[in-house]
């Protein structure tokens, strides 16, 4: 009896053995803020997009394996909603081929301005969707993605986007969003590390989005970014990175609550990341413009964003760092009414941080 009970457990050993064990990750991220909006000036307490997630990889054959994530947002700050839905799904990954992948994601759109391009992602009042179009994470969601070896190191990514995700709340001029890849974003990227560049264009048909100058959300929309980033280390300038950035992005298939005929952005960013030498600073700067043309039944206006931002961070170890930032925006608004030129308030915005991230 006791050789069967042996011969059992080693069995459920070497089973348990076979299957790749989930990884538990995540990052907390908090800053202190002064923050002032153009009206009011307060300090708070910031959860920068800290999150927690598991993944993992089953493999089901030798060249074929099934995936898995689970990542969820965590308030940390003392916020309302503690956990907040980031990128969930499941799919198949073939060896040197691709993934297939169903759930919610992040758009390609939204990763072309990832890595050194867009330096204060996640920041407080900073990020750039605060002033451009495409920063989704969308749901029911079907996408492909290929691996980086089968094209020698261009990667083409495609979203279809499901009519489920319908907003009872937006007319759209297409008639109902209930079919098979209603909204289309897609990308074909390219990265190098012996020539230190990565380049990126994307592209979105009909993608929901948000216009933040006219405070619409989930508006379908066609859109086009093209992204860049250097390593000057490769020519000699050592820890020096910079990033590159334009967009064009104009409504489609959508009518709202205030009939907008038309929006149109136009919007680039410059940033530049400096690792200092064998410390553990480094330093990052970045300056972004949006131009935002609109158009009602009887308005039409135009809404200008600028913002700089500088920022530095201190590595304690591999996994944490303090980091400090400031950043500024101005908006410029106007608007033609009836024949009349009227000036919207403008705003000017502020935003000077302190914080610290773990990674685990």
């Amino acid at each position: 009896m006791k050789k069967l009970l042996l011969a059992a457990a080693v069995t459920t050993l070497s089973l348990s053995a076979a299957q790749a064990a989930p990884t538990l990750y995540g990052k907390v991220n908090v800053s202190v803020d002064s923050y002032d909006d153009g009206k009011d000036d307060k300090v708070e307490v910031n959860s920068n997009a800290s999150r927690l997630g598991v993944k993992g990889e089953e493999k089901l054959t030798e060249k074929l394996s099934a995936v898995y994530q689970a990542e969820w947002e965590i308030d940390v700050d003392g916020g309302d909603d503690v956990f907040k839905k980031r990128n969930i799904f499941a799919g198949l990954k073939w060896a040197n081929l691709g993934t297939l992948k169903a759930g919610i994601m992040d758009t390609p759109f939204k990763d072309a301005a990832s890595g050194y391009r867009d330096v204060f992602n996640d920041y407080a009042h900073a990020d750039i969707k605060e002033m451009m179009y495409g920063e989704e994470r969308v749901e029911n969601v079907i996408g492909i993605e290929t691996d980086p070896k089968l094209m020698g190191g261009l990667v083409f990514a495609l979203q279809a986007q499901q009519g489920e995700s319908t907003s009872s709340t937006v007319t759209y001029t297409d008639g109902a969003r209930d079919s098979v890849g209603d909204g289309i974003s897609t990308s074909l990227s390219y990265a190098n590390k012996d020539l230190g560049l990565e380049g990126v264009i994307s592209g979105n048909f009909k993608s929901i989005g948000d216009f933040a100058a006219v405070g619409i959300s989930n508006a379908p929309a066609d859109a086009i970014r093209v992204g860049a980033s250097f390593d000057l280390g490769k020519i000699g300038a050592t820890g020096l990175f910079l990033g590159a950035m334009w967009q064009t992005a104009e409504i489609s298939d959508y009518l709202g609550t205030e009939t907008y005929r038309n929006i149109e952005e136009n919007a680039w960013l410059l940033s530049a990341t400096y690792k200092l030498g064998n410390t553990p600073w480094s330093f990052k700067a970045q300056y972004q413009e949006a131009d935002t043309d609109w158009t009602t039944a009887t308005v039409t206006g135009d809404t200008s964003a600028k913002q700089w931002g500088i920022g530095a961070d201190y590595k304690l170890n591999s996994q944490t760092k303090l980091f400090a930032s400031a950043v500024q925006r101005e908006w410029d608004n106007k608007r033609t009414s009836a024949g009349a030129a009227t000036a919207i308030p403008n705003a000017d915005e502020s935003v000077y941080g302190l914080g610290m991230e773990i990674k685990f």
